[in-house]
């Protein structure tokens, strides 16, 4: 699902253990079909780093994968397969899902630019002057694993070996998400990826499930914090140029990782734990669905 609806809300922090926080294998059934807790967007970057030539569109090879674990989305018209990774169609100046590494402070691999001031007007429709639908950094990509089960993950690219102590995935706080929710719990995966023989586009790994096969949080020791970035999506003069809060998800690692030069995909999600004794009910969820989300763009 891919999404451009728009609120705001205010800063503050919330801190977490990295660790396993629930089964992530695919099960062939949606764990949580409900509306409470709200929705997780990602945010996506406009840099390409590293002579990255892959971009949001397909016949780049597609830097925008998705995979789902429940089968109710081919109910609502989402005719997609469970349990496989697909390419979706983006922008060509979609380099990913915005991510940021550190190492010692130092950053050592970036595609979007917020944490430097460089991002340019990339998530500024009014400063871009395109309506807020033709503006590819108001694109958000919905993360959730163990609601509605279904995830994106971003191609990234690094030509050298590179050693990290901190990755940053970047979110916002409206469709009802609360950041500082205790059941909510965030995870980060990253993912290999080889040349599908058929469609000739690169993919990510699959591993039966929502895991990592090159790293997953659930199973490396480090902390998890949110913060403001101080950088906004500002929708076009047909929204009334209103600003929403671009967020950061940290995980700041107790050792650090060396990921081998190569094309990888990164995702980060947010869970509902524990799972929920009481559903608000299906009923509610379909028609919100039905009507406010969407995964593709609007144009």
């Amino acid at each position: 699902m891919k999404k451009l609806l728009v609120c705001s809300l205010a800063w503050g922090l919330v801190t977490a253990m990295a660790a396993p926080v629930w089964a992530a294998g695919f099960d062939g059934q949606g764990d949580n079909q409900i509306d409470a807790y709200g929705y997780y967007y990602a945010i996506t970057g406009g840099k390409f780093p590293n002579g990255q030539t892959v971009t949001g569109v397909k016949a780049t090879g597609g830097s925008m994968k998705f995979i789902l674990d429940d089968p109710v989305w081919q109910t609502w018209g989402y005719n997609y397969a469970i349990d496989t990774w697909h390419t979706d169609g983006w922008f060509a100046q979609t380099a990913g899902l915005a991510l940021t590494m550190q190492s010692g402070g130092v950053t050592v691999f970036d595609n979007n630019g917020i944490e430097d001031g460089t991002c340019g007007n990339f998530y500024d429709a009014t400063a871009q002057g395109l309506p807020s639908a033709q503006t590819p950094g108001l694109y958000r990509g919905y993360c959730m694993s163990n609601k509605f089960d279904w995830i994106y993950a971003g191609y990234f690219k690094l030509d050298v070996a590179t050693s990290i102590d901190t990755i940053i995935g970047y979110f916002d706080e409206n469709s009802g998400f609360d950041r500082n929710n205790p059941l909510i719990k965030y995870r980060m995966n990253i993912w290999s990826s080889y040349v599908d023989p058929i469609s000739g586009r690169i993919m990510p790994v699959n591993t039966g499930s929502f895991d990592g096969d090159v790293f997953c949080s659930d199973f490396a020791a480090g902390t998890f914090t949110t913060s403001d970035t101080g950088v906004d999506r500002v929708f076009g003069v047909d929204y009334g140029s209103i600003h929403d809060d671009i967020f950061r998800l940290t995980l700041a690692l107790s050792e650090p990782v060396v990921l081998p030069p190569g094309e990888y995909f990164f995702s980060h999600d947010a869970t509902i734990v524990p799972e929920p004794l009481t559903a608000i009910g299906l009923a509610g969820a379909l028609a919100m669905f039905g009507g406010y989300l969407r995964r593709r763009r609007l144009a």
